[in-house]
């Protein structure tokens, strides 16, 4: 009876198995921050960018990448520091940081659901302030990034515009290049950006095919053209639709993604309670 005693007082209660599983997880993504971050930020020196508002920020690939880079750099280390040193500060750090990331996880997918599946309480909540896309729409011309973003969103999606309507095209009269005006000296004047183009399987693009999708006429007034040459519905309506094609495999996905988290979270949780439990012992 004493011998068992002994042995379970001098066994740890640490799993040596998911101390090293979280500690090589983080140690893996402290990389992938360090390399994200490195990327981002000599894109952003190289480009010069100077970030003036949300708008830019949210809308250039370089900046997300950056920021997304620094954000698991630190939190791999926590993780990683954590778990191969048995530091409970760090991993409790660690532990609810995480949590709350799958908390936000959560509710963007709950906000996507209401976007697409409840029309009537979106706009109630205002979740989606269309001034938002009004001044991605506006700022088009001012930053190359942001330029290649939307046209890359509309290429891949086969949309154009960033509303979620079916006459999405007309956003872009509100640029001060595309607008539709007499007032307008802009050889782009009532026209739409050639990643609206509709084309065809192996046309390539052609920069005058968005072009006079509106005439003015004498009397100043706006006449719909062939509008058969690009594509007409705003891009947040192309996206809704193709949720609704894939709902399926985005379901998925998302699971694929979240089970790990999830995963990881129990595991930092169970060794944040073995340690103290180490502890207690040699109390």
């Amino acid at each position: 009876m004493t011998e068992r005693r002994r042995f379970r007082r001098d066994r740890s209660e640490i799993n040596i198995c998911i101390k090293y599983i979280l500690f090589f997880e983080n140690f893996l993504a402290w990389l992938i921050g360090i390399a994200f971050t490195a990327l981002g930020t000599y894109i952003l020196v190289l480009k010069e960018k100077v970030v003036r508002d949300v708008i830019d920020f949210l809308l250039d690939p370089a900046c997300i990448l950056t920021v997304s880079g620094a954000i698991i750099f630190c939190l791999a280390f926590f993780g990683c520091m954590g778990a191969l040193r048995e530091n409970t500060v760090f991993l409790k750090i660690f532990y609810y940081v995480t949590m709350l990331c799958l908390v936000g996880e959560i509710v963007l997918a709950i906000l996507a659901f209401i976007f697409y599946y409840a029309p009537d309480v979106r706009d109630q909540m205002n979740l989606f302030p269309e001034k938002t896309f009004n001044e991605a729409i506006v700022k088009y011309r001012d930053d190359p990034d942001m330029q290649n973003l939307i046209d890359s969103f509309q290429q891949s999606l086969g949309c154009c515009g960033l509303s979620n309507t079916d006459d999405g095209y007309k956003d872009w009269f509100k640029n001060l290049y595309f607008n539709c005006s007499i007032e307008n000296k802009s050889p782009e004047k009532c026209s739409v950006p050639p990643s609206c183009c509709n084309l065809k399987p192996g046309e390539n693009i052609n920069l005058l095919c968005g072009g006079n999708v509106y005439r003015i006429d004498e009397k100043g007034n706006t006449i719909e053209n062939d509008l058969s040459r690009i594509y007409t519905k705003g891009c947040l309506k192309a996206v809704g639709d193709w949720i609704n094609a894939h709902s399926l495999v985005i379901g998925g996905v998302a699971l694929g993604i979240l089970l790990p988290q999830i995963f990881i979270i129990c595991m930092s949780r169970n060794l944040i309670d073995q340690v103290n439990a180490q502890r207690a012992k040699w109390r």
